[in-house]
C-alpha cells in the first residue's frame, strides 16, 4: 500500500509498496500530519506558530492554504465535505469547507478550549492533540485540558459543544484516542505513559501501563492502533523506543509483547495490511514489524526508509 510520510523537515514525500519514491517530494513548511480525501486530495498541516493548512492535487501541486486560526496544527481530518484541524499551542479546533475539486473553501467554524490541569510546563492551557470523527459527531482529545472535548459537526460545517468528558487521574494528559469495534475507547495518555479504557459513554474502566518493561527514563506514548479484527492493540512509546501489543479481552487490555521499532522517537505509526510503519522521528528513520500472522505480535523492526524527521505515516488507499 502505498504512503505519504509527513515531516518537520518543510517537506512530505510519497512512497509505493517498496518504499520507493513515486514523486519528489513536496515542499511545504512543517507538514507534522496529513490526511486524504475522497478526490485524492492531499492535506498538510503547517505545524508553526502561525498554523496553516494546504490542499494539494495527487500529483503534488498547491491548490491552496487557509490559516487555521490558531498555533501549531498538529493533526488533520477528513469529514465527508469539511475537514477538520487540530491546533496544538493554542488548544482548537477549526473546521474548513471542502470545493468540489477537493480544495479548501473556507473555514466555517474554530472552536476555542479553555482550562488547564496539574502539570505546570505541560498543562498551563489546552492543547489540542487529535480530532477523531464518527459519524455526525467529533471528538476532540486535548492534553492541556485532561479532556475529551465532543462536538456535532452540523452540515453547514459549524460545531456544537456537547458535552466535555475530564479524563482521570488528572495529569494524564490524554493524546490520541482510537474506538473499538465493540465500543470502548482506548486513548494514549502521554504525560503518565498509559492507556486508559473507557465505556462507548466515555466512562473509565481501566488504566495499564503503556510499556511491559519499566522505563529507565521519561517515556511519552504517542499513536496507538487496533488490528482490523479488534483483537490487538498496539501503542507506540517514546522514550522505550518500542511497540507494546496488548490483547482486548472482555474484561479489558492484556499486555503481552513489547519490542523495539529498530529507530528513536516513534511519533505515529500505521498498520500497512500485516504490517506496522512507524515513523521513529529522531533517528530519521521509517521502520517495518511484520506481524505473526498467528499471534498478531510483531517482529522485530527492518529499516525500510531514511527520511529527515519523520513524523506520520498516511496509507493511500484511494
Amino acid at each position: 500500500m502505498p504512503v505519504l510520510i509527513g515531516s518537520y523537515a518543510d517537506q512530505y514525500s510519497t512512497y509505493d509498496d517498496d518504499f520507493k519514491p513515486l514523486a519528489p517530494p513536496v515542499r511545504t513548511p512543517a507538514p507534522s500530519f496529513l490526511a486524504v480525501g475522497s478526490t485524492g486530495t492531499r492535506y498538510a498541516v503547517g505545524e508553526l506558530e502561525g498554523g496553516e493548512v494546504s490542499a494539494f492535487t495527487p500529483g503534488g501541486e498547491l491548490i491552496n492554504s487557509l490559516p487555521t486560526g490558531g498555533g501549531s496544527p498538529c493533526h488533520v481530518v477528513t469529514a465527508g465535505d469539511h475537514l477538520l484541524v487540530a491546533n496544538y499551542a493554542t488548544g482548537s479546533v477549526a473546521a474548513f469547507a471542502l470545493r468540489p475539486d477537493g480544495g479548501l473553501d473556507r473555514r466555517t467554524d474554530l472552536a476555542q478550549h479553555a482550562g488547564a490541569s496539574v502539570v505546570p510546563d505541560r498543562q498551563e492551557g489546552p492543547h489540542a492533540h487529535q480530532v477523531t470523527v464518527r459519524g455526525s459527531m467529533v471528538h476532540v482529545v486535548d492534553l492541556g485540558m485532561d479532556a475529551i472535548v465532543h462536538y456535532r459537526l452540523t452540515p453547514e460545517g459549524r460545531l456544537e459543544h456537547v458535552r466535555t468528558t475530564t479524563v482521570q487521574p488528572l495529569g494524564s494528559g490524554p493524546r490520541h484516542l482510537v474506538f473499538h469495534p465493540d465500543g470502548r475507547v482506548f486513548v494514549a495518555n502521554e504525560l503518565t505513559s498509559t492507556v486508559s479504557t473507557y465505556t462507548s459513554g466515555f466512562e473509565l474502566l481501566d488504566v495499564k501501563p503503556s510499556c511491559l518493561v519499566q522505563p529507565v527514563g521519561d517515556n511519552f506514548p504517542s499513536e496507538l492502533a487496533l488490528s482490523p479484527d479488534g483483537r490487538r492493540l498496539y501503542v507506540a512509546n517514546r522514550g522505550n523506543d518500542t511497540i507494546t501489543t496488548f490483547s482486548v479481552e472482555a474484561g479489558g487490555l492484556l499486555p503481552i509483547d513489547e519490542v523495539s521499532t529498530g529507530g528513536t522517537w516513534p511519533r505515529h505509526f500505521a498498520m500497512l495490511g500485516v504490517r506496522l510503519c512507524v515513523a521513529n522521528q529522531h533517528s530519521g528513520t521509517v521502520t517495518l514489524l511484520e506481524l505473526d500472522p498467528r499471534t498478531g505480535v510483531p517482529h522485530p523492526a527492518r529499516v525500510v526508509l531514511e527520511h529527515t524527521s519523520p513524523s506520520a505515516v498516511i496509507p493511500i488507499d484511494r
